[in-house]
């Protein structure tokens, strides 16, 4: 297909998509680990940690792709001729799955730190395809771009990926996610619903300052299961027991039966692989203090570091809490609650 030469009609626009925290159920969404385990369940929330994509007219008849985050910059003749290695390699490769383009320029940057845990680089490859396809005028339904993005990633990581993240930025709010074969089957509830207040009222969010790789933790955890090992199913039957029960707190808008499911899920999975749970924050979770604050707590994605993802008992607890996770070392962080991805006016100066 020709190059589309848009240097003279790019109009400026940004995409910014959220990232999410898994409320229980996560690892579920790894294929083929939902055909594994009947029942199988995820459940998250999207929050105000965002992934941005800012699209401007570029003057060369050329592409160009700037990250933030690393400090890079890579310049090639059109959007299919950057390198598919390094650090760029897996926003390079999404911009293939469109037509190419030049006299643009992609400006991307994560809000959240690397290594999180909170979905940021699928949240950012969410935010790029959907700039590709708005600027190729390609039809963008989320279900089939939510599939391209964890195929995409799978093919650029070689490894097993999950699905609820690209979901989650896609489509905001408090999700119960069903991975059946064929199809998504997604309940969705507002984030300004009697659900969101709750998560709201009720809901924390502390970086441990530990990075992880979560692709490394997902194979040991999945490896067990694809191999029938009946442990490591059982264990995973029960992580989805767990979810089931969250969605089911979370729709009776009932913080206290949403923290007992996921301190449910957290119990076992800690237990599915060595290092789930780093040392300072099995401290953490020992605490009395933070037992009597927290009525449940866990890591967010595979574990292992990252972001930590709580209830709080009592709301007017937030500041006590928040005095003792810094206190551990941990940066707090706001936790509001958002809609799914949005286009967004954008001058030059983004």
């Amino acid at each position: 297909m020709p190059n589309r030469d848009t240097a003279t009609s790019v109009i400026p626009f940004r995409v910014v998509a959220p990232n999410r925290v898994d409320i229980a159920g996560g690892t579920l969404d790894i294929y083929p680990l939902y055909l594994l385990v009947d029942g199988s369940m995820t459940v998250n929330a999207a929050v105000t940690v965002r992934s941005v994509v800012e699209v401007r007219p570029f003057p060369l008849r050329a592409a160009r792709l700037h990250s933030r985050n690393f400090g890079m910059t890579a310049t090639a003749a059109d959007t299919h001729r950057f390198s598919l290695g390094g650090k760029l390699g897996l926003l390079s490769r999404a911009l293939r799955h469109y037509p190419p383009v030049r006299g643009v320029e992609f400006r991307v940057r994560n809000e959240a730190p690397i290594g999180s845990g909170i979905g940021a680089s699928s949240a950012l490859l969410v935010a790029l395809m959907l700039a590709a396809a708005r600027l190729t005028h390609t039809p963008a339904r989320w279900e089939e771009t939510a599939r391209a993005a964890m195929e995409i990633e799978a093919a650029h990581l070689m490894s097993l990926t999950g699905r609820q993240d690209h979901v989650a930025a896609l489509r905001g709010g408090v999700q119960g996610i069903r991975f059946l074969p064929g199809r998504i089957e997604a309940l969705r509830l507002p984030p300004g619903g009697s659900a969101g207040r709750m998560l709201s009222a009720h809901g924390f969010l502390a970086h441990t300052g530990i990075a992880h790789r979560s692709s490394d933790v997902n194979w040991r955890m999945v490896r067990g299961a694809i191999e029938g090992d009946a442990a490591v199913l059982r264990k995973f039957r029960g992580i989805a027991g767990a979810a089931r029960d969250a969605w089911a707190g979370v729709c009776g808008a009932d913080a206290g039966a949403t923290a007992k499911a996921m301190a449910a899920e957290w119990a076992i999975r800690r237990t599915l692989a060595a290092g789930v749970s780093p040392r300072p924050v099995e401290g953490l979770f020992a605490n009395r203090s933070f037992r009597r604050l927290a009525a449940g707590a866990k890591l967010c994605g595979a574990g292992g570091g990252g972001m930590l993802f709580g209830l709080l008992r009592d709301p007017g607890d937030r500041a006590a809490l928040s005095a003792l996770l810094a206190g551990a070392g941990m940066t707090v962080m706001p936790f509001r609650l958002s809609g799914g991805a949005r286009v967004e006016a954008s001058g030059n100066g983004g």
